[in-house]
C-alpha cells in the first residue's frame, strides 16, 4: 500500500544471488592463499601509496613482473585522476531477526531486496532494503558532491522512514549499526593497460571507477583485466 501511495504501480521480480561482502572477501582471500601457483600473500603495507612511481617501485622490489591497480577511490590520488569522484552512501544496520510489520509477518516467508529509485525518492536519495549475512541493510544516497562521514539526523530519519515502508516495525527494532561509504565513480570504468612504466618492465593495467556496481561486475572485470595482461 506504502508504495502503491508512492507511484509504484508494477515490479520486476527475480532471483538474484546477494553477497554477504565480508565472508565472501574470506573466501576470496583463502582462494588465493591456497592456491598453488601462489608462493605468499600480504596485505599489510606501511603507509598508503602516493602514486603509481612509488607502486612500481615496489613491484620492482618484490619481483612481480605485472600490476593490476584495483586501488578504487585511491586511484584519484594514486593515478591523478581527476574524473574519479566519490559517491557517498548511507546505510542502517538492523538485525535479521529484527520485528517485521504484520503485512509481512503473514506472507512473507523469506526476505528480499527491493530496490526504488524513482517515485517519492529524490534522483540522489534512493530507498533499498538487502538481507546481508545476519544483517539487513536500508539505504540510500548517492551524491558525488557530499563528502560527509557521519550520517546527519535528517538522513537517519529518512532510513527509519525508508526501512518503515520496506517492512521493518521500526516501533519495535532499532539500528544495530550505521554506514557512510564513497563509492569509486566516473563516468566509465577504468579498464585499460599503461605503457608509461614499460621500460621498467612491467606489466600495468588499471582496474577502477566501478562505482556502486563493483560486487555486481568484479568478477567479469577481473578475467578481463588478466586478458588485457595476456595480450
Amino acid at each position: 500500500e506504502d508504495l502503491l501511495n508512492a507511484g509504484y504501480t508494477h515490479a520486476w521480480l527475480f532471483n538474484p544471488p546477494v553477497v554477504d561482502p565480508p565472508r565472501m572477501l574470506i573466501n576470496m582471500m583463502d582462494e588465493v592463499q591456497n592456491h598453488p601457483l601462489t608462493e605468499s600473500v600480504d596485505v599489510e603495507m606501511d603507509s598508503p601509496y602516493d602514486n603509481m612511481d612509488e607502486v612500481v617501485e615496489d613491484a620492482i622490489r618484490y619481483g612481480c613482473d605485472s600490476v593490476i591497480n584495483c586501488s578504487g577511490l585511491g586511484a584519484a590520488g594514486i593515478c591523478n585522476d581527476s574524473t574519479l569522484k566519490g559517491g557517498r552512501g548511507i546505510l542502517l544496520h538492523y538485525d535479521r531477526s529484527c520485528s517485521r510489520r504484520e503485512f509481512n509477518a503473514r506472507g512473507l516467508k523469506h526476505d528480499t531486496c527491493i530496490l526504488t529509485e524513482e517515485g517519492e525518492w529524490a534522483e540522489h536519495e534512493s530507498c533499498y532494503m538487502i538481507p546481508r549475512g545476519d544483517k539487513i541493510v536500508v539505504g540510500g544516497s548517492y551524491n558525488e558532491e557530499d563528502k560527509e562521514q557521519l550520517i546527519s539526523d535528517r538522513e537517519r530519519q529518512r532510513l527509519e522512514k525508508n526501512a518503515w515502508t520496506l517492512g521493518i516495525d521500526t516501533a519495535k527494532a532499532k539500528p544495530c549499526d550505521e554506514w557512510v561509504g564513497f563509492r569509486p565513480s566516473r563516468s566509465t570504468v577504468c579498464l585499460q593497460v599503461d605503457n608509461s612504466f614499460s621500460p621498467s618492465g612491467l606489466q600495468i593495467v588499471h582496474s577502477y571507477g566501478t562505482g556502486g556496481s563493483g560486487w555486481t561486475v568484479y568478477s567479469g572485470i577481473a578475467k578481463e583485466a588478466v586478458n588485457l595482461l595476456l595480450e
